[in-house]
């Protein structure tokens, strides 16, 4: 006949399966953080998207208030001049973007051109709705701040499904057998 264990073997045993487990979860978590060094990379993009978005929406905000103060033809004049500004600066961006092979920067130099063609927009739209024109340019800085606001969320989420797809080992386990 088997001898059964004693009370104190199980609980012994029973502990030290608790303290197993502990430590597996401990392991888990421990893989499941994200360096700090990763997470700077990740606060860096969003600072840079919400640079960007800063960027255009005070030049926005600057564009309606300027339309207060300068006469009509002036006002119209210095769109045209800040378009083609802007739309050089987004040549300038493809240029880097295509030297350095970076699709980060060609991406941001189509997002400029975008914006500069907003800018050359509103010159029409002031011609056309002058009366509403006030708010089709908040409309415009409100557009710009959810299409950041939604990249940004998008950037994080893929750089963080990037990074737990690269601590992921079931592929080089796959690949060796």
């Amino acid at each position: 006949m088997n001898n059964p264990k004693s009370k104190r073997a199980l609980q012994k045993e029973q502990k030290i399966q608790e303290e197993n487990i502990k430590k597996l979860d401990e392991n888990i978590k421990q893989q499941k953080r994200i360096p700090a060094e990763y997470k700077r990379k990740m606060r860096n993009q969003m600072l840079m998207n919400v640079i960007m978005a800063i960027v255009m929406i005070a030049c926005l905000i600057g564009i309606n208030i300027l339309s207060f103060y300068i006469d009509t033809f002036h006002y119209l004049g210095t769109l045209k001049v800040a378009s083609i500004i802007i739309a050089l600066l987004s040549i300038i961006y493809f240029e880097l973007g295509y030297q350095k092979d970076s699709e980060k920067l060609f991406l941001c130099g189509v997002e400029i051109l975008i914006f500069a063609m907003m800018i050359l927009l509103s010159i029409y739209l002031y011609s056309i709705f002058y009366g509403q024109y006030t708010q089709i340019i908040n409309g415009m800085a409100i557009i710009v701040a959810i299409y950041y606001l939604i990249k940004s969320m998008i950037i994080h989420k893929r750089m963080k499904k990037q990074y737990y797809k690269e601590q992921n080992d079931i592929r080089e386990i796959v690949k060796k057998r």
